[in-house]
């Protein structure tokens, strides 16, 4: 048996496993139905960085996802850049459901774009959710940041905590007050705050607890002692006067968001959470990677031995960094959600020195079990 055969027959055997999907960002499927959903819903999102890199406009896809245009105005916006993204990984993936759910494999006019959105239409209908998620994909469950409201059946909630650290003014205080019940009236007050509250989310389910630094800022999360958080954190009200939008600059309160990124590590050790970092490539354009790489972790991961800290992302490009540093400290695991179609042009680069496949060339096919639904 070749080499190609014997990863054939693994996929193969995959592909009839229940699975966890480890990352997913769906609105409840009550949500999902209220939408108006056409053809275009199947390129938003992560096609977005795709079409914006070709050149669309940010307008243009504005009006390209929004309500109001019938789909052949919509695939008149869309034709200009469709080749020019169709070897992606992104494109891939919308083209992996088109087959799988709606019986079509490529857009070739704005008839077959009128088709494709008839056919979502029709599907939109209660029990869609169970039909792609359970019935197709077999995801017995999904880790999805989409809140604490996320229905069950379904979708295991992580929760994102990024601004729980980002506090910079007396509106972002009072909102994350609003938001957990705490009282920001004093540092100690505010932690006690955010720790009761995550207790009281862990009891309803939470299995973790999501940071998106690597979209703002870097990962090094220097360790800074209470007094000079404190007095940053004591800034927020004592110098807030009359319409001034904001007291702290970023940078200015880049301590205290260490300070408060530690305690929340802590915290999560505390409740048995695992501390979830976004590493690598992210979402949309304009991105700093730089701010992305995992090694900027390892204070924490040594600091903090008794914490479960994931890396999502695989940390793709650094992807061998994400690799050691799993291989190095035992409370580490990387987490391969999204690399199935972030890594697809990545690695054709790597493999032909080119930026994309030929025009007639398709990448290698996967069970459409494994793939998502719309």
């Amino acid at each position: 048996m070749s080499i190609g055969d014997v990863k054939q027959s693994l996929i193969v055997e995959m592909s009839d496993m229940d699975i966890v999907d480890t990352h997913e960002h769906l609105p409840n499927e009550a949500e999902r139905l209220k939408q108006q959903v056409d053809f275009a819903t199947l390129f938003s999102h992560y096609c977005r960085s795709d079409l914006v890199a070709a050149g669309m406009a940010d307008a243009e896809y504005d009006r390209f996802v929004a309500p109001g245009l019938s789909p052949s105005e919509k695939w008149e916006l869309f034709s200009p850049y469709y080749e020019l993204i169709i070897s992606g990984g992104y494109c891939r993936a919308a083209h992996l459901s088109m087959e799988r759910f709606y019986g079509m494999s490529r857009l070739t006019s704005a008839a077959d774009a009128e088709t494709l959105s008839e056919r979502i239409q029709e599907a939109n209908k209660p029990g869609l959710y169970r039909r792609v998620l359970k019935d197709a994909c077999r995801i017995s469950t999904a880790l999805n940041f989409a809140g604490m409201d996320a229905d069950r059946e379904f979708f295991t909630p992580i929760l994102f905590v990024t601004h729980f650290a980002e506090i910079a003014s007396l509106e972002t205080l009072y909102a994350v007050e609003s938001e957990t019940g705490t009282s920001g009236t004093t540092l100690s007050r505010y932690l006690d705050g955010l720790a009761r509250y995550l207790e009281e989310q862990q009891k309803n389910g939470l299995k973790g607890i999501k940071f998106l630094f690597a979209y703002s800022r870097d990962l090094r999360f220097d360790p800074v002692d209470m007094a000079t958080a404190e007095r940053i954190f004591n800034r927020i009200a004592s110098e807030s006067c009359g319409m001034r939008p904001s007291v702290l600059g970023y940078e200015e309160a880049r301590p205290l968001q260490d300070y408060l990124v530690h305690r929340l590590v802590e915290i999560a050790g505390d409740l048995g959470l695992v501390a979830v970092f976004h590493t690598g490539i992210q979402a949309g354009n304009y991105n700093n990677l730089d701010n992305a790489r995992p090694t900027q972790l390892w204070n924490m991961f040594r600091r903090y031995p008794k914490v479960r800290f994931n890396l999502l992302h695989a940390g793709l490009p650094f992807v061998d960094e994400a690799g050691l540093l799993a291989k190095y400290f035992p409370n580490v695991t990387i987490d391969m959600a999204w690399m199935p179609s972030a890594a697809t042009t990545t690695s054709w680069r790597r493999s032909t020195g080119t930026s994309c496949w030929p025009a007639r060339t398709s990448p290698p096919r996967w069970p459409t079990r494994l793939s998502r639904g719309p």
